[in-house]
């Protein structure tokens, strides 16, 4: 073979190992994995988890709101680079090249965190997506429910209101009958207020809704309880897996009667004193009468 198509050939099969190993890049996958919710002054652990073999990482940046917050290079002494960080402590002995771990987290580290992955061989890098973080305030006590009655009749409407208690943030309201969620539409929010409080500068607020429910549409027995809840949560709903950051529920009961139908009459006549006096006579008078004749016909025959 000449040595020109030799040299076509190696350059050739060079292009075509690197076509299969960009290629083959579009399976890496990376993501940062870490609660969406955090209670103020806990910990969360950030973890940056990918499919690339091991021996093959080179590099794994940390970053929220898009600086550095740690680095890791393999083969450095040392192999960790801290970043100017406000917000929370980076636990220096749980430190690992795929995760690190923030203490005592404080309302400034809420933010957008990502983290990044890099390979030395080839040299390619991938970025997670944007993960949330939020630090929040629980809620101290149970939700409030207000009822105007608290014995009904089955053919009235309910009429109750819900307050929670302060939180950052503010908490959602979502209202159960009997256990089963109640449909939205029945359901009037007030929005949220903040109160004149503060957990470390963080104002506040709570949330407000009222209940609107037709009784009728629910099969009660006579003289039957029907249970109120009203559960109050951070956020307002959980992912898979992870649960809500905050939950609070009160419950009350509410006595219903159930209202019969009234049972089915016959009309009935009313007679009045003189009309019964006269029909006592003319009955008199038939008596009579039939006792002549049956007098008569025994005499005759």
């Amino acid at each position: 073979m000449e040595p020109r198509v030799v040299k076509l050939s190696i350059l050739l099969s060079f292009y075509l190992s690197g076509i299969t190993i960009v290629a083959g890049m579009s399976d890496v996958w990376v993501e940062l994995r870490a609660p969406r919710f955090v209670v103020h002054r806990h910990s969360a652990v950030l973890r940056c988890e990918h499919n690339v073999d091991p021996e093959s990482l080179y590099k794994v940046v940390f970053f929220k709101h898009g600086q550095r917050i740690m680095k890791y290079v393999r083969g450095r002494d040392p192999p960790f680079e801290l970043y100017n960080f406000t917000g929370a402590d980076i636990n220096l002995i749980q430190l690992t090249p795929t995760s690190i771990t923030l203490e005592r987290m404080d309302f400034s580290a809420s933010g957008s965190y990502a983290c990044e992955i890099a390979l030395e061989t080839p040299l390619y890098s991938k970025v997670s997506k944007l993960h949330e973080l939020n630090v929040i305030v629980r809620q101290k006590y149970r939700p409030k429910i207000k009822i105007k009655h608290k014995k009904l009749s089955s053919n009235e409407n309910l009429e109750a209101t819900c307050q929670s208690a302060p939180a950052h943030p503010a908490p959602h309201l979502t209202w159960f009958i009997n256990h089963m969620k109640v449909d939205e539409r029945l359901i009037e929010p007030h929005g949220t207020w903040n109160v004149h409080r503060h957990h470390h500068g963080m104002p506040l607020s709570l949330t407000n809704s009222s209940l609107h429910f037709p009784l009728s549409s629910l099969q009660l027995f006579p003289n039957q309880t029907v249970e109120i809840t009203c559960l109050s949560t951070i956020p307002s709903y959980a992912n898979v897996g992870e649960g809500f950051a905050d939950l609070q529920n009160h419950t009350v009961t509410v006595n219903v009667i159930r209202m019969e139908p009234p049972p089915t009459q016959l009309p009935v006549k009313i007679i009045s004193p003189e009309q019964n006096s006269s029909n006592r006579c003319e009955l008199r008078r038939a008596l009579i009468v039939l006792c002549y004749l049956v007098y008569y016909f025994i005499n005759r025959y």
